[in-house]
């Protein structure tokens, strides 16, 4: 088949890949001047007798991926048809599926791990309390890009709230992958879709899926009635604390599975936690440091963690005995995983609340996360009082800032809207906010910035008028 030169407005630059019914490509908007990825259902497909389904599931990708706005999902552009195909505009990723890298790297370190699922699992938890069971989730629909970055694509076979295209007795996904409950045709929610990343956090650690088999039929015996083999059990590598986690995410009944990725997620967390080795030198040791030739993780830029690239925003205003402090204190939490999240936040946040509510979100919820924010707190601000003037720039003259006290219902209100999007990090983020704000409208837009997605910006924003 010969390559379109436009489809739509889109140029088109390279077929990206085929599929059984349809063609990706690589596109361009000459309108805002930006890569796209266009999918397409084969014109033969059209005119055949089960287009109008084809058509309409098709359809639902769109209208499922375009209404979640989420750093982790690919955004959905537009949806279109013509006389001889349908097709769906859509960010242009510029990454690998995670299938082909579980291919090339057979298991996961640890890090990496957490990565990739804390991200995926974030997805999830946005695109069900939006109304949105993916219902395919499996490593050829989850792409990562450099920086292990993740993103999910394909909800072609999603299940939204307000549709009624998919129905009972329905059986779509993937075998492999597909949760007990979709395989026998019953309804399926949101924990259809996490027992699915189960699956792929079973095959990060070991390099190996919970229920192969030799045919098909096998392996749907194996997800409807056999237990996997603890991970442990398989690769001695791999923390035995992972064992009881992976039986309840792949529990037979979804009642006995976790009841939301939030669930999940904090569970995982805790399973990393208490996975951690001994700090080098035993107890009391201090945390590991990294060695002058250790090769230096890169971010999606190719830039060294830690460093931000030239032309990103200014450097946070914390010298480095104090970014070592704090990695020390959150490594009593979390572990080795700490050097990780304190170089990669630092790199990545734009202010020093941004840069320790990120490091929060990887501590155990409660009087854990309390004290590590504590102690943080006080660390950046030691730092921030101490800190000497910019070099080659004169001490400004020192202006009186008006201190403005707000209303402690004002801020118990802004912080309940607040939580609604960012959980427990609201009592955080509206201190620091009310004290560097002269106004509520100021308040609001500072705590905005916390929130990743436009739509629920804009509605949080909402409670400032």
């Amino acid at each position: 088949m010969t390559i379109p030169e436009h489809i739509g407005k889109y140029e088109i630059r390279r077929e990206i890949g085929k599929g059984a019914m349809g063609t990706v490509y690589e596109g361009f908007d000459p309108v805002i001047e930006r890569p796209v990825a266009i999918k397409t259902i084969l014109a033969e497909y059209l005119a055949n007798v089960e287009s109008t389904s084809a058509v309409a599931r098709f359809k639902l990708e769109a209208q499922a991926g375009g209404r979640l706005q989420h750093p982790a999902i690919v955004g959905v552009y537009e949806y279109g048809e013509d006389a001889d195909m349908a097709f769906i505009v859509m960010e242009y990723v510029p990454g690998q599926q995670l299938r082909r890298l579980m291919r090339e790297r057979g298991r996961f370190e640890l890090i990496d791990v957490f990565e990739v699922m804390k991200q995926l699992l974030s997805a999830l938890d946005y695109s069900h309390k939006h109304g949105v069971v993916h219902r395919d989730i499996k490593p050829a629909n989850v792409m990562v890009l450099s920086g292990m970055k993740v993103k999910v694509m394909d909800f072609g076979v999603a299940k939204m709230e307000s549709s009624s295209l998919t129905q009972v007795g329905t059986v779509l996904g993937t075998p492999t992958h597909i949760a007990p409950e979709q395989l026998i045709g019953l309804p399926a929610d949101g924990r259809a879709d996490l027992w699915s990343a189960a699956v792929i956090l079973y095959e990060l650690l070991t390099g190996h899926g919970p229920f192969l088999a030799e045919t098909p039929a096998s392996v749907l015996h194996n997800v409807l009635h056999v237990d996997p083999a603890p991970p442990s059990s398989l690769d001695s590598s791999v923390p035995a604390v992972f064992d009881d986690l992976l039986a309840r995410a792949l529990a037979k009944k979804p009642e006995d599975r976790f009841q939301s990725a939030r669930d999940f997620t904090n569970a995982l967390l805790a399973a990393f936690v208490k996975s951690k080795p001994a700090p080098a030198g035993g107890a009391g040791g201090k945390a590991e440091r990294s060695s002058p030739s250790a090769t230096p993780r890169r971010d999606d830029r190719g830039t060294p963690a830690g460093k931000r690239p030239t032309g990103a925003s200014a450097p946070l205003p914390l010298p480095p005995e104090t970014l070592a402090e704090i990695e020390s204190s959150l490594v009593r939490s979390i572990g080795p995983l700490a050097k990780h999240l304190v170089r990669q936040s630092a790199m990545q946040a734009r202010s020093v609340e941004e840069f320790y509510a990120a490091l929060a979100e990887n501590v155990p919820e409660g009087v854990e996360r309390s004290g590590f924010l504590k102690h943080v707190g006080r660390l950046t601000a030691a730092a921030s009082t101490s800190a000497p003037p910019t070099a080659g720039r004169p001490p400004e003259a020192a202006t009186a800032k008006p201190v403005v006290v707000f209303d402690p219902a004002t801020l118990a209100a802004a912080e309940k809207r607040l939580a609604q999007y960012v959980g427990p990090l609201a009592k955080v983020l509206i201190k620091r906010a009310a004290n560097d704000s002269g106004d509520i409208g100021e308040l609001y837009h500072k705590l905005a910035e916390h929130i990743d997605s436009e739509p629920e910006r804009r509605e949080f924003l909402k409670g400032c008028v």
